[in-house]
């Protein structure tokens, strides 16, 4: 699997902030009319577990916010989809840390 980005460190008990833009093929800006966002992650009682990042629309970007309170020190990976069109998507990955001092 090939990710678009990442991974990116946050430290653990913090959250990631999602902007999300959709282009087409040209690379122009497209606005789908909705968009979803799961982040899956090995959690503190060492099992999978798949969150779903709710997404709003807010002046043609879709936001949204993953809490890393229930990720264990681990990779993350995040899929970014339009709900247009399954096909368009973007994956990624984010790196939960230790939390400086602890």
């Amino acid at each position: 699997m090939t990710f678009l980005s990442g991974p990116v460190n946050i430290q653990y008990g913090n959250s990631a902030n999602f902007v999300v833009e959709f282009l087409d093929s040209n690379q122009a800006l497209t606005v789908p009319s909705g968009a979803t966002m799961t982040v899956t992650y090995t959690n503190i009682f060492n099992t999978t577990q798949a969150d779903i990042v709710p997404m709003t629309l807010t002046n043609d970007f879709f936001l949204g916010t993953w809490s890393s309170t229930n990720a264990s020190l681990s990779l993350a990976t995040w899929l970014v989809t339009s709900v247009d069109n399954s096909s368009i998507s973007a994956t990624g990955q984010i790196r939960v840390i230790q939390r400086d001092g602890n």
